[in-house]
């Protein structure tokens, strides 16, 4: 019976030490219209999956910024990153992978000062 039970907390602390990683939050914002199941299927989960399986970080939610003609204007995908260093750049190449167009951008803090950061080198519309 304790063997099962130490077994149990130890997958409960690991899984609590992982959650209170210091992380930082980063805003894609995709230049695309594209329905919310789509976006979940382009972006949302195979980020999910790359982020996770290199340790940097998650996706947390994503959403959808509509017109007044209630159009989809851009869609929006929310991550936390572990390591920025090596998260930032591992995001632009996933989702240039991904087919994000030009336009799109990360939007985090860091050091107390906001970045703005095209997905592609150049930036352009």
């Amino acid at each position: 019976m304790k063997r099962p039970l130490l077994l149990l907390f130890c997958l409960l602390f690991s899984a609590c030490s992982w959650a209170q990683q210091p992380t930082t939050f980063v805003f894609v914002k995709v230049a695309e219209s594209i329905l919310p199941i789509a976006r979940g299927n382009k972006y949302e989960d195979p980020l999910d999956a790359a982020l996770k399986a290199e340790g940097l970080g998650a996706v947390t939610g994503g959403g959808t910024s509509l017109s007044k003609d209630k159009d989809i204007d851009w869609v929006g995908v929310d991550v936390e990153l572990t390591d920025v260093t090596k998260g930032v750049p591992f995001l632009r190449k996933k989702l240039i992978e991904f087919g994000a167009p030009k336009g799109s951008t990360l939007e985090y803090e860091l050091d107390g000062k906001r970045i703005e950061l095209p997905v592609h080198e150049g930036g352009g519309q």
